[in-house]
């Protein structure tokens, strides 16, 4: 699942790039308006998995930590 998201994520730069190109020079048309519509979605999908490759790393510990401690395992566990 992170290996998808990761690539996504890869493969929406060039999109956006290009996109970005498209929206300003096609600036104050329908279709300009349209690309901008598109562009707004994409923005969306950049922060969403920007956010979950950000906490994912986070999210891994405190579970190692949980199961640890639900196992009984003298280490500490994340967050204490």
């Amino acid at each position: 699942m992170t290996r998808t998201i990761r690539l996504v994520h890869r493969w929406l730069a060039p999109v956006f790039i290009v996109l970005m190109v498209a929206v300003l020079s096609t600036q104050g048309s329908a279709v300009g308006q349209t690309l901008q519509r598109v562009q707004q979605l994409l923005i969306l999908g950049f922060a969403l998995s920007g956010a979950v490759m950000f906490v994912q790393p986070y999210w891994v510990k405190w579970r190692r930590g949980q199961r640890r401690a639900a196992d009984g395992d003298p280490r500490p566990t994340a967050g204490r």
